[in-house]
C-alpha cells in the first residue's frame, strides 16, 4: 500500500490555484452530530428506570457542538442511551469548572466537594476594583501620617473611640516591655558572669545551691511547726490532769464534810491518779508525774487535824 501514498504531486505549468474548484462547505456542519465511543464522565442514575450507570462505563455516543461559548471556548453536548430502558441522556461540557453538567434523562449520584470556581472578572470590573483599592490605600497612608505627627488625633468617623484610653493602654504596654527587657538584660549579665568564672558547670552548681537552701528552709519550717504542735499537746494534757485533780479533791471534801476548811486536801498518790486516768484513757506526761512526787513529799510535812480526829 505504500506505493499509493503520493509524496510529491505534479502541478502543470499553467496551474492556477485560484481557478481550482473547491468543495462547498455544509452550512449545518457545526450542528451535525458525530458518532464517537466514550465513557461516562461521572456516575449517574436514569430518571426513567432508576438504572445505576457507573463512572467510566463505555457507550456509543453522539457529539454535538453548541452555539454557546465560554471565553471563546466551545461547549459540546453528548447524547448516550440508558442500557436498561434506551432513554436518551444528555450532558454538556463545563469549561468554567473543568467538568460536565447533566442536562436531561439522568441525575448525578453525588456532587463533588470541590468549590465552584469564581467567575472571571471583566476588564471594566478589574479597573474599578483596582481604582477602589488604590483610593483606600491613599486614605490609609494619609491617616497613618497624621497619627504619627499627633497621637491624640482622631478622624471624624472614629467619634465613638476614646483617645485617652488608647494612649493609656499604649503606655502600659510600653512599661511592660521595658520591664521585660530589663529582666532579660539582668539575666544575660548573670549568665555571662557565671560563664566567665566557670562556664556551664558553675551555672549548674549555682542552681543546685539555690535548691538546697530552699529545701533546708522548708525542713526547718516543718520542724518548727512540729515542735509547736507538740508543745500545744503537752499544755492541753497538763490542763486535763489539773482538771481531774480538782474534781477528785472536790469529791473528797464533800465526803468528809469539810468543804469550808481553808486548807486544801492532800494530793492523791501517783498510782491512784494513774489508774483513774487509764480508766478515762488520758495520757500523762513524765513532767507532771515528777511534779506530783515533789508535791507528795512537801504535803507530808503538814499536820491535818481533821484527819487525826
Amino acid at each position: 500500500m505504500s506505493e499509493r501514498k503520493a509524496i510529491n504531486k505534479y502541478y502543470p505549468a499553467d496551474y492556477d490555484p485560484s481557478k481550482a474548484l473547491r468543495k462547498k462547505k455544509n452550512p449545518n456542519a457545526s450542528n451535525q452530530t458525530i458518532k464517537i465511543r466514550m465513557m461516562a464522565p461521572y456516575s449517574m442514575r436514569c430518571l426513567k428506570c432508576n438504572e445505576y450507570i457507573a463512572e467510566r462505563r463505555s457507550f456509543n455516543a453522539r457529539k454535538e457542538t453548541t452555539s454557546e461559548r465560554y471565553l471563546n471556548i466551545k461547549i459540546i453536548r453528548f447524547y448516550i442511551t440508558c442500557p436498561g430502558c434506551n432513554n436518551t441522556i444528555t450532558f454538556k461540557t463545563n469549561p468554567a469548572e473543568a467538568g460536565y453538567t447533566p442536562e436531561e434523562g439522568a441525575v448525578r449520584n453525588f456532587e463533588s466537594k470541590k468549590g465552584k470556581r469564581k467567575r472571571e472578572e471583566t476588564d471594566d470590573e478589574l479597573f474599578k476594583r483596582l481604582e477602589s483599592e488604590q483610593a483606600k490605600d491613599q486614605e490609609y497612608q494619609i491617616l497613618k501620617n497624621k497619627r504619627k505627627s499627633n497621637p491624640f488625633w482622631t478622624s471624624k468617623d472614629d467619634s465613638t473611640r476614646d483617645v485617652m484610653e488608647k494612649f493609656e493602654k499604649r503606655l502600659v504596654e510600653q512599661q511592660k516591655q521595658q520591664l521585660l527587657t530589663q529582666e532579660l538584660e539582668s539575666i544575660q549579665r548573670q549568665v555571662e558572669a557565671v560563664r566567665a568564672k566557670g562556664g556551664d558547670e558553675a551555672l549548674v552548681d549555682l542552681v543546685k545551691t539555690k535548691i538546697d537552701t530552699k529545701k533546708e528552709k522548708l525542713k526547718e519550717e516543718e520542724e518548727e511547726e512540729e515542735e509547736e504542735e507538740e508543745e500545744e499537746e503537752e499544755e492541753e494534757e497538763i490542763k486535763e490532769v489539773k482538771e481531774t485533780q480538782r474534781q477528785v479533791g472536790h469529791d473528797d471534801s464533800k465526803i468528809n464534810g469539810n468543804s469550808s476548811s481553808p486548807l486544801l486536801p492532800p494530793p492523791l498518790p501517783v498510782k491512784e491518779v494513774k489508774n483513774m486516768l487509764m480508766k478515762r484513757q488520758i495520757r500523762i506526761p513524765s513532767k507532771i508525774l515528777a511534779k506530783k512526787k515533789e508535791s507528795q513529799l512537801t504535803s507530808s510535812k503538814f499536820d491535818y487535824s481533821s484527819d487525826s480526829e
